[in-house]
């Protein structure tokens, strides 16, 4: 697609929401004027039309995470005018990003978050039912916490959710899948126990994967073939997820993790 027509795709998406839109034309940016917001959330269309292009998703799809992501922002923007962190204590969770997701809200203030991997960012969230706000530093300085503290009691949140996976064994190699549809799914990445009770079982290497935000992959590779079929699969959820994190699958090694890139009927480094 070219930048025009992205550009009125976008637009007409937006329109939807009754949000104001300007274009940059210079930049090639279109800028949401969002009714909280002391300043516009930008969008670049460039970006967009480069992840068509190297993701090989379908441009609706690729808009409406877009539109999305603005969504998200609204919704807490609103709610956030409403929360106070130290009562909400027990909805406070972990949430996967990609590495290139925005580091401050829409009115400037800088979001609380720590790198995961190259690939990936952990930031945090007040749980507010059917969506989520994102913490930002301004909402954890009045809650009096320091950044360890919250990762801290996100953590511990984290753990008390549902664990139940579903298994699918494909040419004798063992997949995990945890899908519980609550935001977290790829949240519990960070739940380090566990990752060591499923590495401690597996017969296999030990890889996962976190496409996007609504799944774990759990893989135990018995062979070769099983280092293709992760990979597939992980692709396959990585362009048809609604908020994608990443595409690359990791090798668990003595509690770190290294992302691999597989080559067909091979193991990495061999």
């Amino acid at each position: 697609m070219k930048t025009t027509e992205v550009r009125k795709a976008l637009e007409a998406s937006l329109h939807e929401k009754n949000w104001r839109t300007t274009w940059d034309k210079d930049q090639e940016k279109i800028r949401v004027h969002l009714p909280l917001a002391d300043k516009p959330v930008e969008i670049s269309v460039p970006q967009l039309i480069q992840r068509l292009k190297h993701e090989r998703r379908s441009p609706e799809q690729v808009i409406q995470e877009a539109v999305k992501q603005i969504q998200i922002v609204h919704d807490s923007m609103e709610q956030k005018q409403k929360l106070n962190l130290t009562e909400r204590e027990q909805l406070i969770f972990p949430v996967m990003r990609s590495a290139s997701f925005p580091t401050e809200t829409a009115d400037g203030n800088k979001l609380v978050f720590e790198d995961h991997t190259a690939e990936s960012r952990i930031y945090f969230a007040v749980d507010l039912g059917k969506s989520y706000a994102l913490i930002d530093e301004h909402m954890l300085s009045e809650a009096g916490w320091q950044p360890q503290e919250l990762k801290e009691k996100a953590l511990f949140n984290l753990r008390g959710l549902t664990q139940t996976a579903k298994l699918d064994v494909v040419q004798d190699n063992h997949f995990y899948f945890i899908s519980p549809k609550d935001g977290y799914a790829a949240s519990r990445i960070l739940n380090a126990p566990l990752l060591q009770a499923y590495a401690q079982k597996a017969k296999g290497d030990f890889c996962l994967s976190i496409p996007h935000q609504d799944v774990l992959i759990l893989a135990d590779l018995r062979n070769d073939n099983g280092y293709d079929v992760l990979g597939q699969m992980t692709m396959h959820f990585y362009r048809h997820g609604d908020m994608p994190i990443t595409p690359l699958p990791f090798q668990y090694k003595g509690s770190t993790l290294e992302p691999i890139f597989i080559l067909a009927k091979r193991r990495p480094g061999k």
